[in-house]
């Protein structure tokens, strides 16, 4: 039989009713007491690495819990995660980026109903989850509601729907379907050697723009010690730059150090900034486009890279890098 090793962070899935909410409460040892079919599938292992609701998951866990990855490699033949939805993408990301040329099957799942609740989804996700990290697929993927997903691509699109999960500007890895993995175009084993780099700095920050945002919000971000600024823009990445013009914001940005990220409210699509002249012009003040990034995959990303470099032609430099499969590489 295949070992597995099931680490648990908390989340809906290990979720108890208290007067104040769901409060994830439960062990991996009472998950799987509670689907026994785990174990007749694998040898299943399990470690209790952390107990939050996903909301309270910070950038200094997706280092607990890469680090937990990297040292099961040698003794099982794959992981499962357990984790709060509302913020897996992120940490599928970041364990995606610290853990690279993974050989083995590394699977985050979860449930929206807690797997106490009569018609929890958490019963499916598991043994689902199980089969994904038998099959000897390598890599970080989130397995929900049957789907297969890439981590580094995977969003949570919905609030309370089932399948919660899609993959952005990227098929789904592929499936599960009667307990088997079909993979929806064959994945190679790395041939480099297995990394494992935590470097991070958490010191990111994110803004949407509105239509009428004012200068002053994204001036003010300048002088608040961060290193990082991801703008969530229009389109392909418009930035306004006639009245309430935001490219001295830009300029400054480049002075103070500052690396700005152009991303898009779109869910899908390429952020292209060499289409229009409000694209161009960011470009020319130093912005960097997230390509078909996820926003997930970006801001993460951007921890990833500045914890490695704060000068900013470094910055692009890695930022230009696709590492596992976070952006699609224009032939």
């Amino acid at each position: 039989m295949k070992k597995i090793l099931m680490l648990t962070t908390g989340g809906t899935i290990a979720g108890e009713h208290t007067e104040t909410g769901l409060v994830p409460v439960y062990s991996g040892e009472q998950l799987v007491s509670m689907v026994p079919e785990m174990r007749e599938l694998c040898e299943l292992e399990c470690k209790d690495i952390m107990q939050l609701d996903g909301t309270n998951v910070q950038p200094e866990d997706w280092i607990t819990m890469a680090e937990a990855v990297y040292d099961a490699q040698e003794d099982y033949d794959g992981v499962i995660i357990t984790h709060g939805t509302d913020t897996m993408a992120y940490s599928a990301c970041a364990v995606s980026l610290m853990v690279q040329n993974l050989r083995k099957p590394v699977i985050f799942t979860g449930s929206q109903i807690a797997l106490i609740d009569e018609h929890s989804d958490g019963k499916r996700n598991l043994i689902d989850a199980v089969h994904a990290a038998m099959s000897g697929v390598p890599g970080v993927y989130v397995v929900f509601c049957g789907r297969m997903i890439q981590g580094i691509r995977s969003q949570k699109m919905f609030t309370r729907e089932l399948d919660a999960f899609h993959s952005i500007n990227a098929e789904d890895a592929g499936y599960i379907q009667d307990g088997k993995v079909i993979l929806n175009k064959e994945i190679p084993m790395p041939r480099e050697a297995l990394i494992l780099d935590t470097k991070l700095e958490p010191k990111v920050v994110q803004l949407k723009l509105l239509p009428g945002i004012e200068p002053k919000q994204l001036e003010s971000m300048l002088g608040m010690g961060y290193y990082g600024i991801i703008l969530e823009a229009f389109g392909c990445g418009g930035i306004p730059n006639q009245q309430r013009n935001l490219l001295p914001c830009l300029k400054r940005a480049k002075q103070f150090g500052v690396a700005v990220l152009i991303a898009t409210q779109c869910k899908y699509g390429y952020v292209d900034l060499t289409v229009y002249d409000v694209n161009v012009q960011a470009a020319r003040e130093g912005a960097l486009s997230v390509y078909d990034m996820s926003i997930e995959a970006a801001a993460v990303k951007l921890m990833w890279v500045l914890g490695h470099t704060k000068d900013l032609d470094e910055v692009r430099k890695m930022m230009e890098t696709c590492y596992v499969g976070e952006f699609t590489e224009k032939k």
